[in-house]
């Protein structure tokens, strides 16, 4: 038989080690490639302003994930390695030179990489758009034309090729130093672990939720903001200082329990030998783990947020007309489109609002600049609050819809205003500042106004063209199951009455002698329709549509992150699979020998299980812990107002991807337990 025959017959009865890495390797790059697909689609980027804080969270965790993905490559190649030193020690026991055994599995590494790259980049685009037209599904709003983020698949192709370039120079640096006797032993030499001392296990049991607590204190602090990222450093050795006790868990349970010890002695031993093999795969899956339930939470809590917003909001119906609509579009025909939809409203309130020019006032004069500003009169706001206010006619109150706001634009007492009629400033004086929750509806773009005395406020009327004067209609009607049918009515006559155009920056028009390189921003609607429900302020608010409504409008960005979830979810369980598949083969020697001993294949059974449970599901546990902790502090910190539904949200998540590790733990163990069992009584 020669060499090459020998070769082609190892590959044959080893194919499935090759099937892993071609698996690894196209699953790497098909995720890139399909995030990338994504993130860089038009689609997207058309909704997500690419200089915003959204798409540079969404492209730092696009970054995090490829570097993940390349971790994982390394160690799929390494367990590779590991299984292929046993060919190359025959190989070079035959008198094979080391060169031509590296020359020969070079090419075979280079047509399994080859094979499984251009695989996955080439279903990175029809996997993009099977993720796109799904989440269509569920949308109304929103354009459903797929468009093509080229850079994605740039991007998959220079992973591919970088990482084939470092791997396979690995490989061969490795290869050129292969010894022969070392190889022979490998299987049965023990790893040392950096830090497997149990007093260290506690330092990281410790140090994971201080780093997180003292990241949290620093990160709003100005003069430590430049050190928080290093606490959360300090929680990542902490995860691996108690990622890496696992190997020395046979210690602490023979000084307590010996009679557990000496029972399950194999297999604490078959633990400990493996050493850095554990620490790695089990550090790296509870990271992503982590990853999976806290990207989910963290970036779902605004939405969440949304939900809670919308449910208090006082009104079920707000609707804002210009002066010349009012003709069109006043209260009684309203209430009659309301009627015929079966709606009865009640609680109604029609407020007329002017729009004038503001100037916000700064500590530092100098960043002093002018904005739009709605006003409305003291008497709309009495019968609007039931509170009653005390006015001068030179005098002028600030009311926001918020427990917090801060009112920094009004340092000073005099209010300095523009009326963009008659093109005047004019001069009030600061009587009172309100902020209140639920007054008007504060998920709507109208939440914040000034108000003027009666007498000031006519004056300011009969001063201002029509087209500084509107009407906001605030009401609650029944039967919401009808309200989307009257929204559209409500929406088709308020686009009709604008000639089916949205005047973008009618706002700005009041200030426009005020600010630079202003100009009319005039669009279709037709087009524009989630714009429009975004940022329309004419858009007509029903309570029982908006919450979809600001979901779809954010249903990109969630999108986005719940995709790298999957992908970071699905890293770690490969990744576990891999040290399973790993475990179980590299460990047949040691099986075969206590079968010789007499341990009968219940007993082995029982004891293969363990090994997999340890594997599966010390990453799931300690990773989903870390998460809810960091979840609940970070949102402490944070402007999020619910804070025990969120953590509620990261303990369901984690109970989700426990019941889903539970599910995959019975299959694979059935699956892993057989081949194994089956292999070493062959031998036997």
């Amino acid at each position: 038989m020669t060499l090459n025959e020998i070769a082609k017959k190892l590959i044959r009865q080893n194919k499935g080690r090759y099937l892993i890495l071609s698996l690894s390797i196209c699953f790497a790059i098909l995720m890139t490639g399909t995030y990338g697909v994504l993130l860089f689609s038009p689609a997207i980027t058309d909704v997500l302003m690419t200089d915003g804080s959204t798409y540079l969270i969404a492209l730092g965790m696009y970054g995090i994930t490829v570097l993940g993905i390349v971790v994982f490559l390394f160690y799929a190649n390494s367990i590779f390695m590991k299984f292929q030193m046993g060919e190359i020690g025959i190989f070079l026991s035959l008198g094979m030179l080391p060169k031509a055994v590296t020359k020969m599995h070079n090419k075979q590494f280079d047509l399994v990489f080859a094979f499984s790259g251009v695989i996955g980049v080439v279903l990175s685009i029809p996997f993009a758009f099977a993720v796109w037209s799904f989440l269509t599904l569920f949308l109304s709003y929103t354009d459903h034309t797929f468009t093509i983020g080229w850079q994605g698949i740039f991007i998959a192709i220079l992973l591919w090729i970088s990482a084939w370039g470092i791997l396979r120079l690995k490989n061969t640096i490795s290869l050129s130093k292969a010894d022969v006797i070392k190889i022979l032993h490998s299987s049965s030499e023990n790893e040392e672990v950096k830090g497997a001392k149990p007093i260290l296990g506690l330092l990281g049991l410790f140090a994971i939720p201080m780093g997180v607590i003292l990241f949290n204190i620093t990160a709003v602090i100005d003069g430590l903001k430049t050190i928080s990222m290093l606490f959360l450093v300090i929680s990542l050795i902490g995860v691996y200082l108690l990622t890496a006790q696992i190997t020395t868990i046979g210690t602490l349970v023979k000084r307590f329990f010996p009679k557990a010890y000496r029972k399950n002695i194999l297999f604490y031993n078959l633990v400990r030998q493996k050493g850095n093999q554990y620490t790695l795969s089990l550090f790296v899956s509870s990271l992503l783990i982590a990853l999976t339930v806290f990207s989910i939470c963290f970036n779902g809590s605004s939405f969440l947020e949304l939900h809670y917003q919308v449910k208090e909001d006082p009104y079920d119906y707000a609707v804002l007309t210009t002066g010349e609509q009012q003709k069109n579009l006043d209260e009684s025909t309203i209430r009659l489109m309301a009627k015929e939809h079966n709606i009865s409203t009640s609680d109604w309130h029609s407020l007329d609002m002017l729009l004038i020019g503001r100037e916000h006032q700064y500590q530092e004069k100098e960043k002093n600049e002018w904005g739009p500003e709605f006003v409305i009169s003291q008497s709309s706001f009495e019968d609007l609050t039931g509170q009653t206010l005390s006015l001068p006619e030179n005098g002028f109150g600030y009311f926001e819809d918020s427990d917090n706001a801060t009112f920094q634009t009004f340092s000073n007492e005099q209010g300095n205003f523009y009326n963009p009629s008659v093109h005047k400033e004019f001069h009030l004086t600061k009587t009172s500042l309100i902020s209140e929750e639920n007054i008007v509806n504060n998920s709507t773009q109208i939440s914040y106004f000034l108000i003027l005395n009666d007498k000031t406020f006519q004056e300011l009327k009969n001063s201002l063209g029509p087209d500084y004067q509107f009407r906001y209609h605030l009401f609650n009607g029944d039967h919401p199951e009808n309200s989307k049918a009257f929204q559209d009515e409500l929406l088709g006559k308020i686009v009709t009455l604008n000639n089916g155009e949205i005047f973008d920056s009618y706002q700005e028009a009041a200030v426009q002698d005020k600010i630079s390189g202003y100009s009319d921003v005039i669009i279709p609607y037709a087009g524009n329709e989630l714009y429009a429900a975004r940022q329309w302020d004419f858009y007509p608010y029903a309570k029982a549509t908006q919450l979809d409504i600001l979901l779809e409008s954010g249903s990109v960005y969630l999108l986005l992150i719940f995709f790298i979830a999957i992908i970071a979810f699905v890293s770690a369980s490969m990744i576990m699979c891999l040290k399973i598949a790993g475990t179980i083969l590299q460990d047949q020697e040691s099986y075969q020998r206590a079968v010789y001993l007499g341990l009968k294949e219940r007993d082995l059974k029982k004891m293969i299980r363990k090994q997999i449970a340890l594997i599966y599901f010390f990453p799931t546990l300690c990773g989903s812990i870390t998460a809810i902790f960091m979840i609940n502090r970070f949102m402490a910190v944070s402007s999020v107002t619910h804070i025990s539904a969120i953590t509620v949200l990261a303990v369901l998540l984690s109970v989700v991807v426990v019941i889903i590790q539970i599910i995959a733990f019975g299959v694979l163990q059935r699956r892993m337990t057989a081949v194994a069992t089956k292999a070493v009584y062959e031998i036997k």
